[in-house]
C-alpha cells in the first residue's frame, strides 16, 4: 500500500514494505494522480520500505521519467543504507535529490531551489 499527502505544492508519497510489481504500480499510480493535477515536486519517503526488486526499480524509473518530461523534481528521503547503496550502484542517485529526512526535502522545495 502507498500513502500520500500534499504539503504546499509538493506531494509526499509513502511506499510501504517490499517495493515490487504490486506496490511499485501503486507508487506509480499515486504519483500519477499528483502529476496529472499539475504537481511537479514529488518527495518519496522510504521510511517504511524495506526492500526493492528490479520491477520496483523499473517502476521508480518510470516516475523519474514522467517527472523529467514535465521538468519536475523528485526527492527521496529516509532511505535505508541498503536502498541508498542500491540506488547509488544503479546510478539512480544522480537523477534524484536525496535528503536524510522528509522535512529537509520539503524545506528545500519550499525554498524554490529546484
Amino acid at each position: 500500500s502507498v500513502g500520500s499527502k500534499l504539503v504546499g505544492d509538493a506531494a509526499v508519497i509513502y511506499p510501504k514494505g517490499y517495493l515490487n510489481n504490486l506496490s511499485g504500480e501503486s507508487l506509480v499510480n499515486e504519483c500519477g494522480i499528483y502529476i496529472r493535477r499539475g504537481i511537479t515536486k514529488i518527495v518519496v519517503n522510504f521510511s517504511e520500505t524495506d526492500l526493492i526488486n528490479s520491477i520496483g526499480i523499473s517502476l521508480l524509473l518510470q516516475i523519474m521519467e514522467d517527472l523529467r518530461n514535465i521538468k519536475g523534481t523528485i526527492c527521496c528521503t529516509n532511505m535505508s543504507k541498503f536502498l541508498h547503496d542500491t540506488f547509488e550502484m544503479l546510478g539512480l542517485i544522480q537523477h534524484m535529490i536525496v535528503f536524510p529526512a522528509e522535512s529537509d526535502a520539503i524545506n528545500y522545495l519550499k525554498a524554490g531551489t529546484t
